[in-house]
């Protein structure tokens, strides 16, 4: 039976610009030590939101992304700040990304980023979403606000045209439902 490996210390952090990296050091249950580069440090948390208007089109964020060296849409989110609800931090993204915003938004789950990687991703659904002229895009992202179907949206998801695929899985069901009543 597998079990946890004990966790002796942390030996490091490298701030490498977008992403921190912690050496993380763990007694195996064999008794050996094993060294593990993880991204992020303890308790990082990043909300995103699956964004449809009323007449039920998906907000998405399009843009280039470095590790694939390609263009790809994303769901609206990131970091959430210290202190900051997880709500309040979809809908902060969502202003910010897109310019847009919701008063209906449900809470889907939550995933992690990868296995070495100690960022949690939660997840959202926000119906009925409108402009928001309030928001204030990043100066860091260059950003292409496009609005596809919840068909478009899960073929992207299938065929490796975006990121965030989790949020799918999670909205799978109530989107099929959506787009059925459309």
């Amino acid at each position: 039976m597998v079990t946890p490996w004990q966790r002796l210390e942390d030996l490091e952090v490298v701030d490498a610009g977008y992403q921190k990296i912690v050496r993380k050091q763990f007694r195996r249950n064999s008794g050996e030590i094993k060294i593990a580069d993880v991204a992020s440090p303890d308790g990082v948390e990043a909300a995103f939101v699956i964004a449809l208007t009323p007449d039920r089109r998906v907000i998405l964020a399009r843009q280039f992304r470095c590790g694939p060296e390609r263009v790809l849409d994303e769901l609206p989110g990131g970091l959430v700040d210290p202190g900051e609800a997880l709500e309040q931090a979809a809908l902060r993204e969502l202003r910010e990304e897109v310019n847009y915003t919701s008063h209906n938004v449900t809470y889907l789950g939550k995933a992690y980023s990868g296995a070495w990687e100690n960022l949690t991703m939660h997840y959202f659904l926000a119906l009925d979403c409108y402009p928001d002229a309030t928001g204030n895009s990043d100066a860091d992202e260059e950003i292409e606000v496009v609005h596809a179907t919840i068909a478009e949206l899960i073929e992207n998801a299938r065929s490796a045209n975006m990121v965030d695929i989790q949020a799918v899985f999670f909205a799978y069901d109530k989107l099929k439902e959506l787009e059925a009543n459309a």
